[in-house]
């Protein structure tokens, strides 16, 4: 099913998605990484995926991060990632029925 919700995003530079993971755990010990994305170059393909064309315009860090409710990582800056801001998109899940 598609979801439209709020989702958080944050831009950097990280050579590697395992050191973005590292640093939101260091920033945030209770995050869910299941709900957090992280694009590289070129961000369009993997974007269009959340967003509608143009949303989030060309930005110059290498590294994308986005958080979908129920990350638990609060939309504020750190010392690695800065906040390009909150927008609404659409994710995809499968519901699962309850045993």
């Amino acid at each position: 099913m598609k979801f439209r919700v709020s989702i958080g995003v944050f831009a950097g530079d990280f050579p590697a998605q395992q050191l973005v993971f590292a640093h939101l755990m260091d920033v945030c010990p209770d995050a869910d990484l299941d709900q957090v994305e992280v694009l590289a170059r070129p961000f369009a393909p993997r974007l269009g995926h959340f967003f509608d064309a143009g949303t989030v315009s060309d930005l110059p860090e290498d590294t994308l991060v986005l958080t979908f409710p129920g990350a638990g990582v609060p939309l504020t800056a750190t010392d690695r990632l800065r906040v390009v801001g909150r927008f609404t998109g659409t994710i995809t899940r499968a519901l699962l029925p309850e045993d």
